[in-house]
């Protein structure tokens, strides 16, 4: 069986631990001594390597550049907009919005090592003034009155504890007549949590999911003077978005093929994601969009 056979199977739930390939040295060769062993180039890269090949250059989420352009295509940017990226990643998000709108978009990224390389990453492509990306603390931060016009965010919030703060600044940044819109992981219901395959999720993810209701998301809008336009249940397509991401990887990868710390990489990474379908197939968590516009008076 190919590693790619060996890799679909565990995936789909029929082994634990996905087969790890032998590194092949080069040193080897057959039984019968005639024939050398094929040599095999090995691929090498970090954690944030690995992410960017399976979504996309700059990216961390499934969909890639499609994906997000949907999501902002209610906006009707064009380059007199100033939009926000919140969870804006290693920057790839704001890029392709600057690039198809000519928007000006500033990014903001919980994580400060994914902050750090979106920093240089944009500084690196000349996307300094044009998409930076800085570091924010979710729970704490503060936003100016009317910074931008537009703001979105994928799959960003569900492990934010403070999340009615979050919502209340980005509220608070947009202009009257501004539009926000966002997808993330939500309970199917109050006792979801109960779910064994949404506990396991929440019990291995780092950090720690504090996942709301699409209900409980809705009322914090409203309370906060948001028009809720759209909320709607996308778990079908990203579940397709996931498995074409990681089919996309696997398509050329052989046995051997994966430096050792790279395969760690790329264990982990599938089994934090095979965590995520299942609890998205048991029906007790979802991936929501939702799209609110902000008076203009």
């Amino acid at each position: 069986m190919s590693f790619k056979e060996r890799f679909r199977a565990w995936w789909e739930g029929y082994e634990y631990v996905p087969h790890v390939p032998a590194v092949d040295t080069g040193d080897s060769a057959e039984a019968d001594g005639n024939d050398a062993v094929e040599k095999v180039e090995q691929w090498s890269t970090d954690r944030f390597g690995l992410i960017q090949a399976l979504w996309g250059d700059g990216l961390i989420f499934p969909g890639g550049k499609e994906h997000l352009l949907k999501l902002v295509s209610p906006f009707g940017l064009n380059p007199a907009f100033s939009a926000a990226d919140f969870g804006a990643g290693l920057g790839g998000g704001g890029e392709i919005v600057a690039e198809e709108y000519g928007a000006w978009v500033n990014g903001y990224e919980f994580d400060p090592e994914r902050a750090a390389y979106g920093e240089d990453r944009a500084e690196r492509m000349g996307l300094s003034r044009k998409a930076p990306v800085s570091y924010l603390e979710p729970d704490t931060f503060t936003m100016r009155d009317s910074a931008y016009h537009c703001a979105y965010a994928v799959g960003a919030f569900y492990w934010i504890e403070n999340k009615p703060h979050l919502l209340r600044m980005i509220e608070k940044g947009l202009h009257p007549g501004g539009q926000f819109t966002f997808t993330d992981y939500v309970l199917a219901s109050d006792d979801a949590k109960e779910n064994p395959a949404v506990q396991a999720w929440m019990e291995n993810e780092d950090p720690v999911p504090k996942p709301w209701t699409a209900k409980h998301y809705e009322v914090e809008l409203v309370n906060l003077n948001l028009d809720v336009r759209i909320s709607e249940d996308m778990s079908e397509q990203h579940q397709k978005a996931i498995l074409e991401g990681w089919a996309m990887l696997t398509a050329g990868l052989k046995p051997g093929g994966l430096a050792p710390e790279t395969m760690q990489y790329l264990v982990e990474e599938a089994e934090r994601w095979v965590r995520r379908v299942a609890a998205l197939r048991s029906g007790g968590l979802r991936y929501q969009r939702l799209y609110v516009t902000k008076p203009t008076e």
